[in-house]
Formats: C-alpha cells, structure tokens, sequence
C-alpha cells in the first residue's frame, strides 16, 4: 500500500520484528511512568463522571486505580483521560504529543483482553510509540496550532499498539491506522479556556485505536490515502507537511526520545519553572524582585501564557502564576492550595513578562529551553539561561527522582504501597501474563 498509513505500518511491523526486545527497558519505563500518573489521576473527577455517567458494564480490561473490570474500548478511554488529567504524562518534543496516554492505555486494555504477556504489552507500546511519534512530527506545528496532537496522532498511536498485539498483518495494520485516523480528533480551544475536556482527548483517542484495531481485525477497510488524500486529514487540519517522518526518514527511536515530565503543569512551562528554581536556589527572593522576564519559544507564550488564570486549569496553562508560585514558595510546594489566595504570589504574578525569543524559536520544537530575567529592586539583573527542560533526553532524570515521582504521584491510591511497586515492576518477567500484575488495585468485575 503506497499511502502514509501504508508505509507507517511497514515501520510498525520491521520495528515488531527487529528492535522489540531492545527497546524493553526504555518500554518498562514509558510503562511505569504512564501507571504512576493513570493512579494519581483515577482520584479526580473526570473518573467518576466516565464511570457513572456511561455506565461501565462487564469486560476483561480494569481500570486503574477503581479495582473494576470494563469493555475493552470503556478501559482504553477511562484509563488514557486519567494518564492525562494530572498533566504529567510524557512527551514527545518533536510531534508536540503525549504519547504514553492513549498508547498505554490502548494496550493495557487490549493485552488483558487477549491475555497478553508482559513482554507483549511492552511490544506493543514500542510500536505505538514509534507510530505516533512519526506522524506527529510530519503534522507539527501547522497542526498544533489549532489541533491537540495528543488526540489526533494519539489515535493512530493507539491503533498501531492495539493492532500489535492482534499480530495484524501489513494491510490489516494499515487499515486500523486509517480507520483510527478517520475518528480522531480534540481541539485546542479546549485548554485555551476553563474546560475539563482535555484529559477525553487522549481518552478518546485510545478508544478509537482499540476500534479501529478491532473493526479492520474484523475486515472493515479504511480509506487508504486517508492522512494525504486532498480531502485527506492534513487537508482537514490544515496540516502543511511532507510525510518524511512516516515514510521512512531514519530517526531516533521515539520511545528512547521521550520527556518524563517533573511538574504537573503544561509541559511549555517547565523550562521557565526550572529556571526560576534555579534563581531561587541562588538566594533571589519573590520580594526583591521588581519585574521577572521569561523569554521563550512563541508557542509556549500562545499555549501557556494566561495572564490572570482564575480556575486550576487555566493555572495549569500559566506561565506567570507558575513561576511566580516557583519563585516565591519553591516548585516542592507550588501547586498546593493555599499558593493560589498567597499575596506574595499574585503580587509576583502580574510582574511576570513573556517575551518570544528567535533562537529558542528557531529550536522548537524538538529542544525547549527559556531565559528568565530577575530585575532587582536594586537595579542588579539576574540571568539564568537552559536550552532543554528538566526531563528531556537532554537532560534525563535520574532513577531516583523517577522513584520518587512514582511514589509521590501514586500514593493517593497506595500509600506506603507505591515504593514496593515500583520496585516489583523494575524486576517483572516478560513472560508473566498482564492479568495477573498487581497495578494497584485488586479488578472485580462490574455488573
């Protein structure tokens, strides 16, 4: 098949066959990372109101977290929206996307359908991964700039994976890919604003792969020029690209290049947070501060740059509130609640100015750097400049911080518990089969 689909599933399958087993470990830790944030997310609301208001009904995939079993598509999508409600799921710079959210899920939930191993499950987020990685680089920026990659690659990613552990072969494959794409969607107006609804993005785009894969399975086609087609999905989306990425341009592997992310807030604001923490670290006080300079890449400023955030979300998406919080109490402690009534902080605050930068634009979006600017009462000028964030394949974060964020991140479902986990996953048997892991919480079938 002579189509982008086409050739992204001729990448799924030489990749199934040639670099599964080597890529296991950085595929354990996507796996691992993706538990941690789907835990501390199934504690918000958005789980609830999937449970209750669907309905969940009887299947063989759980939900994390809930110690229920579900439909295979309701799994996919409850457990890809809580991977990303916390904002802490990872990142693949280069496609501006989310990948672990909707792929984990994908897979989790079509593995425990068809009693997949561990190493299986591992496998296919390998595939999902590298499928998803690739289109969201060929869709870029011109896609992002009004689409959530995360919910419209992540649905393709989603179907490679499921379609992985089906053993689809090549025109099959394709076909989910196509019928995943055809279903996709999530827009950016939804972060842009006080809305709940980005977490279903990824949900959702989990779901439509574990379909897609299972409706081409069972002989539905897809259209084959379905992504470059003139009334295609680039057309659509007013994508501008050439497809080099999934049809074949060496690249590093996706899952060995991805962002773990530190903090749980828009993944454009943890360069200017790590760069504050620096200033704070350095002995620069939120209270001698006249005016704080955060100078970036532009879309950055576009995506997370509300002025005055009223809402959880929209601090979330703030630059000036998140760094002005980092600044005056530390990043340890600036998502608590008492950090959005603190005067020192909304002081901080409105003297933050975002400013676009050539170079970190020029960088973008593979690399994701910021230089903050501290102006003294004094008249001193305190510069502290990164070209990649903290989390980055730049600049990794070491096995005890990641320890420690599983343990931090999962603890409101486990408690003392999250440690030993962790712990067990880094030593699991590929061999050991997905339904019988303890992922924290005991499934018991809903009826």
């Amino acid at each position: 098949m002579n189509t982008v689909v086409g050739a992204l599933a001729e990448q799924a399958l030489t990749l199934r066959e040639k670099e599964g087993d080597r890529l296991r470990p950085a595929a354990r830790d996507a796996f691992v990372d993706w538990l941690a944030v789907t835990l501390g997310g199934s504690t918000r609301p958005i789980t609830s109101a999937l449970l209750d208001g669907l309905g969940p009904g009887d299947g063989p995939s759980r939900v994390i977290g809930r110690g229920v079993l579900v439909a295979t598509p309701m799994a996919a999508l409850v457990n890809g929206a809580a991977a990303h409600v916390l904002e802490l799921d990872d990142i693949y710079s280069p496609g501006l996307f989310h990948p672990g959210a909707p792929v984990v899920a994908a897979a989790l939930a079509v593995a425990e359908q068809r009693d997949a191993t561990f190493g299986q499950l591992l496998r296919a987020v390998v595939v999902g991964y590298e499928v998803g990685c690739r289109l969201a680089v060929d869709l870029g920026p011109t896609h992002y700039a009004h689409w959530h990659t995360t919910g419209t690659a992540g649905a393709v990613a989603a179907a490679a994976a499921a379609a992985d552990l089906r053993d689809a072969d090549a025109a099959t494959f394709a076909h989910a890919l196509a019928l995943a794409a055809t279903t996709a969607g999530g827009v950016q107006q939804t972060f842009r604003s006080d809305a709940g609804g980005k977490p279903l993005h990824a949900g959702a785009a989990a779901q439509a792969g574990v379909v897609a894969a299972a409706a081409a399975a069972g002989g539905v086609t897809g259209a084959g020029d379905v992504l470059e087609g003139p009334a295609g999905f680039a057309a659509a989306t007013g994508t501008t690209t050439d497809w080099a990425a999934s049809r074949g341009a060496d690249r590093p592997l996706a899952i060995e290049r991805v962002t773990v992310k530190p903090f749980a807030c828009c993944g454009h604001a943890i360069a200017p947070i790590d760069r504050v923490a620096r200033l704070r670290a350095e002995g620069v006080l939120a209270a001698e501060v006249d005016e704080l300079v955060v100078e970036t890449y532009s879309t950055a400023i576009a995506t997370a740059g509300i002025r005055t955030p009223r809402t959880a979300a929209e601090r979330n998406f703030s630059i000036p509130f998140l760094t002005a919080a980092a600044l005056a109490v530390g990043a340890e402690q600036m998502f608590g609640d008492a950090v959005v009534d603190d005067a020192l902080v909304q002081g901080m605050t409105a003297r933050v100015r975002l400013a676009p930068d050539a170079a970190f634009d020029a960088r973008f979006p593979a690399r994701r750097g910021a230089r903050v600017t501290a102006v003294l009462a004094d008249g001193q000028r305190r510069i502290v400049d990164v070209p990649d964030r903290p989390g980055s394949p730049e600049r990794p974060l070491g096995a005890d911080r990641l320890a420690e964020k599983f343990a931090v991140t999962a603890a409101p479902v486990l408690g003392d518990r999250a440690r030993a986990l962790h712990a067990t996953l880094q030593g699991l048997d590929a061999d050991t089969t997905v339904r019988s892991l303890d992922l924290g919480a005991a499934p018991v079938s809903v009826r």
